[in-house]
């Protein structure tokens, strides 16, 4: 076992100054390192960089499919689940867990997971998924165990979900599985439609950022968190920006109103000044049935009179409401600055060198030969590596013909084996994606390009009906001929001398098949082989498994058996 020391990472949530006042600053100055300790021994099983990300595309294509209530899970080894908070100062959060029956040993594995999910979920970039993966493993290594502050800083209901025996992530690998509770904090974007993302400021204080710059191996993952701080700062502004104009545009209603009001007084005044003098003047009326009309009509404006009064106060009691509205607003207002102002601050701060960074660069003579040494060293192993590679450097990618790029992307991973997948044109000269190819039916992880087109394999509506080779144009990236033959859709797909080699399935059998330009079959072999075998070509030989995993020579022309080598 080798223990992989990290830089103590000490968090202090920043969403405002109010937040920050509640943090214990000498206390957490008292923190301790952070020790990672990962799994360094061997006989354990290997999965790709690949395979431990398409753990998190997998929960994130998930999440994008349920509703906010789901629990998301990979089997049964890792799950996700919401905790929205209702107390407008707190944060919501995806609680990320790994279950008993997860394998993870590694730190970098479980950031892999992570930044999958955020990739998948939230739409950020590889870089700035893995830059927050990171800071959220430290985050939570710090505060592993302490409900107490997830619990003043998040939704009261996150204590429903994490224990002191779960909250965050253990610095030891074997205390992952069923005891890891790694929690994620969420903002409010108001202008993508209420979409959460992940704050960059929740999760790095300065002290935090002081102990990054000390770890040479995350610059880069700092620079993104740096960017995506800017960024959140740049989106605060417009948006006060907007609040500001909504605000003027709000005093300059209520001072229009008010004038209205003010205009309906004096004009109240002037109808209660007529109706008094049309009553001295009634008075003197000697008529009954005149003076009673008259009386009815001054009652009739005096009545009108009073529901203009009614709604002069309802109107005044409107504006007082707006005043106090406009009050509040304002002083908000004044705090998203300030708030603002921090994270700038903050920012500035961040992008400065420590005093650590400054003492790296002033190195002594002996560092200094050290170092040569060291680069010399690297120099001669990249020469090394580049003859070995000369061969390899010398040939193009086979999935590049004419300066194009045909690039199969996984859509969608399914059990067993099976996959949906998009064929895209990428110009390998640009760099740019020239257009999609509109087959939508495309499987298997194979493919090979030649003159004639690219060969894929296809499920017929489903993945349960079976599978057959397809042709595609290169050009338009449209369908040019479907082969008749059952294909295993885990099969290999290689094209020598205009030929096309592939796993034929029949039954529970499996053979190796060769097809012409027309997907037609030309050659099946007698020999059963096994669905999982490579393919190796050499000379007028090819080299394959048996059935029974045995490895035997055929004869490339017509299949027949030249010999069996036994290990």
């Amino acid at each position: 076992m080798k223990n992989i020391l990290f830089v103590t990472f000490i968090f202090l949530c920043s969403l405002s100054p109010i937040f920050a006042l509640e943090v214990d600053i000498d206390e957490i100055s008292q923190s301790k390192q952070v020790n990672f300790t990962n799994y360094e021994g061997t006989g354990r099983k290997f999965e790709s960089v690949s395979q431990i990300k398409s753990i998190g595309y997998q929960l994130s294509y998930k999440k994008t499919r349920g509703s906010e209530s789901d629990v998301f899970r990979y089997h049964m080894k890792y799950h996700v689940l919401r905790v929205s908070a209702e107390e407008p100062e707190k944060y919501s959060s995806y609680i990320f867990y790994i279950d008993r029956d997860a394998s993870v040993d590694h730190i970098k594995n479980v950031r892999r997971i992570i930044s999958a999910y955020l990739e998948g979920s939230y739409g950020y970039s590889v870089k700035e998924a893995d830059a927050i993966a990171l800071y959220l493993t430290y985050y939570n290594a710090v505060y592993r165990g302490d409900t107490d502050y997830f619990a003043s800083k998040y939704s009261a209901r996150i204590l429903d979900h994490i224990t002191r025996q779960n909250a965050g992530i253990s610095t030891k690998y074997n205390e992952w599985p069923g005891r890891t509770a790694i929690v994620i904090p969420l903002t409010k974007e108001s202008k993508k439609g209420k979409l959460e993302k992940i704050d960059p400021f929740a999760i790095s204080d300065e002290k935090t950022t002081s102990e990054v710059k000390k770890d040479k191996e995350s610059k880069d993952e700092r620079k993104e968190i740096i960017e995506l701080k800017k960024k959140d700062i740049e989106k605060s502004k417009t948006d006060l920006e907007e609040e500001k104009k909504k605000l003027e545009e709000k005093k300059k209603t209520v001072t229009e109103e008010k004038k209205r009001t003010e205009d309906k007084k004096e004009e109240v005044e002037k109808k209660k000044e007529e109706i008094k003098k049309e009553k001295d003047e009634t008075s003197k009326i000697k008529d009954p049935e005149e003076k009673k009309k008259k009386e009815e009509e001054i009652k009739k404006k005096e009545e009108e009179v009073k529901k203009e009064e009614k709604q002069i106060k309802e109107s005044e009691e409107k504006i007082k409401k707006d005043e106090e509205t406009i009050k509040k607003t304002e002083k908000e207002t004044e705090k998203k600055e300030e708030e603002i102002e921090k994270k700038e601050e903050d920012v500035k701060k961040e992008t400065g060198e420590t005093t650590e960074e400054k003492k790296d660069k002033e190195k002594s003579p002996e560092e200094e030969a050290l170092t040569k040494k060291e680069d010399d060293l690297k120099k001669k192993e990249a020469e090394l590596d580049k003859r070995e590679d000369l061969l390899k450097d010398k040939q193009s990618d086979p999935n590049v013909f004419g300066l194009k790029l045909y690039y199969l992307k996984v859509r969608d991973y399914l059990e067993g084996g099976h996959y949906n997948n998009e064929l895209y044109m990428i110009n390998a000269s640009t760099k740019k994606i020239e257009f999609k190819s509109p087959v939508n039916n495309i499987c298997g992880r194979r493919y090979d390009v030649f003159s004639g087109g690219i060969v894929v394999i296809t499920h017929q509506g489903d993945h349960v009906s079976g599978h057959r080779l397809t042709l595609i144009d290169r050009e338009k990236l449209t369908v040019k001929a479907t082969g008749d033959n059952d294909i295993f859709w885990r099969s290999f797909i290689e094209i020598r001398e205009n030929n096309i080699y592939a796993i034929i399935r029949e039954g529970n059998s499996f053979y190796l098949g060769k097809f012409d330009q027309e997907l037609k079959l030309v050659s099946r072999s007698k020999e059963k082989i096994s669905e999982d075998t490579f393919i190796t070509f050499f000379d007028e030989f090819i080299y394959i498994n048996r059935e029974d995993k045995s490895i035997i020579v055929l004869n490339k022309n017509d299949f027949s058996l030249a010999g069996e080598i036994k290990p």
